[in-house]
Order: structure tokens, then sequence, then C-alpha cells
């Protein structure tokens, strides 16, 4: 491997140990929020590769991580399979949805597409997940219910095994989250790159607009399909609402806040939209905010994300991570022209 790859796998090692070590000693709660955390992390980091990397436009990220719920629930809970098998089936289900979805971009582009997806994402939401028609893929309206499961010879469920759920989940976070890095430095990354600043200018230099397109919607969706997967055996059980159409509209607006087109950012976007909402729930009825006779409620959590939407778009219009990123770089420039400066002629 190139010295760059195994720096990238270095620093995914170091961080996977630190990150591993956070839930520890919190209550089940918090636990579940971490897991969630990377859940969404997955979905914004879908994004990254669709939105950043190959400019296109998808609000229907939730939808690929809810059939791939789905799949994964029915695996293990009507066909009896392993968990393993689920997660392969869940992120298969989602795939093949991307490529579908995919469809539309090749002929439509902004927010015509946008408009696209966001429809499909209402279609999924209404008549797939909810109607009784698809009950052998949703498992009615209870939702398929997980239990327990294996692992890779890991036992892990929602109440007793959350860490070893978090610690897998986290894994693949990380592992993902390289691959994808090293993506963006490859050939292929540079022909997605090339069809998000234009695609005329792409087509001209010979790149295939229709296979790239639709190889981004397929691993976004993968990508997405892979963090859902895991929703059943984190929470128990799966269900409609953490999938619908808001869901989707939330990942998009985080992942833009963040920095849509950086790894990290994903990690930080999954924090925030698996966290927040928890802890302003949880202390909004403090005795701080009461001695003010205020409260804060999940619902101010919709208005915050909105608010700093637009702070961001004006004030850091490449998102929290882009400006933290652009700071270290300046910072780092300026320590290495430092000596030259001070040098003697």
């Amino acid at each position: 491997m190139m010295p760059g790859h195994i720096v990238r796998f270095a620093v995914a090692i170091v961080a996977f140990a630190i990150l591993a070590r956070l839930p520890v000693g919190l209550d089940q709660a918090f636990q579940f929020d971490a897991a969630l955390a990377l859940i969404w992390g997955f979905g914004i980091l879908s994004l990254v590769l669709l939105t950043g990397y190959a400019g296109q436009v998808s609000l229907c990220q939730a939808t690929f991580a809810g059939v791939a719920a789905y799949g994964a629930g029915m695996t293990v809970s009507s066909m009896h399979g392993g968990y393993l098998l689920g997660i392969v089936i869940g992120v298969v289900f989602a795939t093949i949805l991307g490529v579908i979805v995919g469809l539309p971009a090749l002929r439509l582009h902004g927010i015509t597409l946008a408009i696209v997806t966001l429809g499909i994402a209402l279609v999924f939401d209404r008549y797939v997940f909810q109607d009784h028609i698809f009950d052998w893929f949703t498992g009615g309206t209870g939702g398929w219910q997980v239990t327990s499961a294996d692992l890779l010879g890991i036992k892990v469920d929602s109440s007793q095994h959350l860490l070893a759920a978090y610690d897998v989940l986290l894994a693949l976070f990380c592992l993902v989250s390289v691959l994808m890095v090293n993506l963006h430095q490859s050939g292929a990354g540079r022909r997605l790159r090339a069809i998000r600043d234009s695609e005329v200018a792409a087509s001209t230099m010979g790149v295939n607009l229709t296979r790239y397109k639709l190889l981004a919607f397929a691993m976004s969706a993968g990508i997405a399909g892979l963090g859902g997967s895991f929703y059943p055996l984190i929470a128990g059980s799966v269900s409609p609402q953490p999938f619908w159409v808001f869901t989707s509209l939330q990942l998009a607006a985080i992942g833009v806040l963040m920095g849509v087109r950086y790894v990290p950012a994903a990690a930080l976007g999954g924090l925030f939209m698996a966290v927040v909402p928890d802890v302003l729930t949880r202390y909004g009825h403090g005795t701080f905010m009461n001695r003010f006779n205020y409260d804060i409620s999940f619902d101010w959590f919709q208005i915050a994300v909105g608010v700093l939407l637009i702070l961001q778009l004006i004030l850091l219009p490449d998102g929290v991570w882009g400006d933290m990123r652009a700071k270290l770089l300046h910072a780092r420039g300026a320590a290495q022209r430092k000596p030259a400066r001070e040098a003697p002629a």
C-alpha cells in the first residue's frame, strides 16, 4: 500500500480506539444515542459521496436506510437467518433502490432531481412502510422484533449488549470512512468530481456519465443502507417513524451544515443529529431553564437546525468541518513560513 493509505488506516485505528471508550459508563439511553449517531453518520456519509463528490442531489437517504432496516429485520425475524445475512440483504435492497432512484438523475439536475427524490421518499413513507400490502416486508403495524442476535460470533441485542453493537458499527464506520477518502484520491473519485464541477466538461473528457452517476447513487444508497441495517439490532424493532421523509431532510440539512464535502463531517453530523435532541428532551425542563420560566423541548431542535443552516450558508459556506480544516491548514502553513522569515540573511 501507498504511505498515504497506511497513514489513513492508522488514523482510523486510533480513532476507533478512542471513540470505542466514549459510551462506556453511560446509561443505556446515551449508549443507544451513540449507536444511533453512527447510523445517521452513515446517512450523512452517503451524502458526502453522492453530493460532495458527485454533485448529485438526493432527499431520500433515510428511505435507503429504512429499506435496509426492514430487509434486515425481515431476514432475522421472518426468515430466521443470521444477522450478518440480514445486513447483506438490507444493503443489497438499498443498493438496488439506489440504482432505480439514480435513473432519473441521468436526465434531471438540481432542484428538479431534488423534488423527484423527495417524491420517492414520500411514496415509501406513505405507501410502502405503512401500507398493509407490504406487511410481508415491514412486519405489519408492530414491525419486526429483533430481541437477540449473533453477529460474527458476538452476542448483540438492544438491552444487554448494546456496546458490542456500537463497537461493530464504529469499526465499519471507520473502515468505510477510510475507503471513502481513498476513493476521493482515486481515478474514479476524480471522474465523480469532474461530473460535480461540470457534466458537459466531464463528458467531453470521456467520462461515462451514465455509469458514474448510477455508481454514485448505488454506492451512496449502499452506505446509507449499511447504517440502517443495524437499526433493528440496536432498537430491538423496526418501525417507519425513524425513516420518514423529514429524517431525509434533516440528513441533508445537517450534512450541509457540517460540510458535505468532507468525510469527518459525517461523524460530527451524526453525533449532532442523535445526541442533541435527546439532551434537549432530557434537560429542557430542568431547574436552570425553569428559573427563567422558559422551556426547551425537542421541537426547538428543528428551529435550531434551520437557524444554524442559514448562519452557516452566510458565514461558513464550506460547512463547520470545512472551516475548521481551512483554519488548521492556514495555521500549519503560517508555522512553516515563520522559521524561514526569522532565518538570518
